[in-house]
C-alpha cells in the first residue's frame, strides 16, 4: 500500500463503505468466525460477567451468531441495511426490524429465543446505553477501530467509554499494513498499533497477546505481509455508569 493509497483510505466514508456492502464486495469477510476470536473469548466470556458484547460496525460478520450460540447478548452497530438483513437471512435466524426512536435508523434482532443477537442500523456513534438499555462488559473489535479515520479515533474512543462498564474487556483486532512510497519512503503515518495505544492508553491496561503474518483481502488488492495483532485491554473508566 502506497502512502497516496493511505490517504485515500482514511477519505473514505461511510456511505462508501454502504455501497462497497450493496455490491457484495465484502460478502467474504462474512464467510466464517474469526479465528482470533475463537482462540481468545474467553477473555470476553465468563461465567462471573454479563456476557453483554458489543461488536462495533460489525458488517454481517458470522461473529455475532458465535458469541450468541456461546449464551452471550450480543449488540453490533452497522450502517449498511444490506449487511444488517443479509446476515440474519444467510445464517436462517428469524428477525424482527422496527424504526429506532428519535434516531434514523432500525433494529434488527432474533426472534430467536436462544440467539439473543441485535443490530442497530444506524450511525456508530448515535448508539447511547440508553438505547441499549445497558452497557457492555465486553467488545469484540473485528477491525472496526482500524476502519476508523486516524482523525476520528479520539471520538471512537470517547463513543465507547460511553457504552462500557467501568471494568469492561475489549478484545481487539488491528492491522498494519506494509506502506511502501515510490516517492517518499520516509512517511510520518503512524502504525495502527501505535495508533491504538496512544488512543487508549489514557484508560486501559493494554496486552499484546498475539502477533502474525497473514494475507488480508483488502476494499482494492490482495496485501500480503500483513500484520494482526489482538490487543487485550482491560478499561478502567472512573465514572463511567454501570
Amino acid at each position: 500500500m502506497t502512502v497516496e493509497e493511505f490517504q485515500e483510505q482514511e477519505e473514505f466514508t461511510a456511505d462508501g463503505w454502504r455501497d462497497i456492502w450493496e455490491k457484495g464486495q465484502l460478502d467474504q469477510s462474512a464467510e466464517k468466525v474469526q479465528a482470533q476470536l475463537v482462540q481468545f473469548h474467553s477473555l470476553l466470556l465468563a461465567p462471573q460477567r454479563t456476557n453483554r458484547i458489543f461488536v462495533p460496525m460489525c458488517g454481517k460478520a458470522k461473529d455475532l451468531l458465535w458469541l450468541a450460540g456461546k449464551g452471550a447478548t450480543v449488540v453490533g452497530t452497522e450502517f449498511a441495511a444490506y449487511a444488517c438483513e443479509s446476515f440474519f437471512k444467510d445464517n436462517n435466524v428469524p428477525f424482527d426490524v422496527v424504526d429506532l426512536d428519535g434516531v434514523n435508523g432500525k433494529a434488527y434482532f432474533s426472534t430467536d429465543d436462544k440467539l439473543n443477537i441485535t443490530i442497530y442500523q444506524c450511525d456508530h456513534y448515535l448508539l447511547t446505553s440508553s438505547m441499549v438499555g445497558f452497557t457492555f462488559d465486553g467488545v469484540w473489535d473485528r477491525g472496526s477501530f482500524n476502519s476508523v479515520p486516524t482523525k476520528d479515533r479520539n471520538k471512537y474512543v470517547n463513543h465507547m467509554k460511553t457504552l462500557l462498564t467501568s471494568t469492561a474487556t475489549m478484545l481487539v483486532v488491528v492491522v498494519e499494513y506494509e506502506i511502501i512510497s515510490q516517492s517518499d519512503e520516509r512517511h510520518n503515518i503512524p502504525s495502527a498499533e501505535e495508533c491504538l495505544l496512544s488512543a487508549f492508553a489514557p484508560s486501559a491496561n493494554i496486552e499484546k497477546i498475539d502477533r502474525s503474518i497473514t494475507e488480508w483481502q483488502g476494499v482494492y488488492r490482495a496485501t500480503k505481509a500483513t500484520i494482526l495483532n489482538p490487543l487485550r485491554l482491560e478499561l478502567v473508566l472512573r465514572g463511567t455508569p454501570e
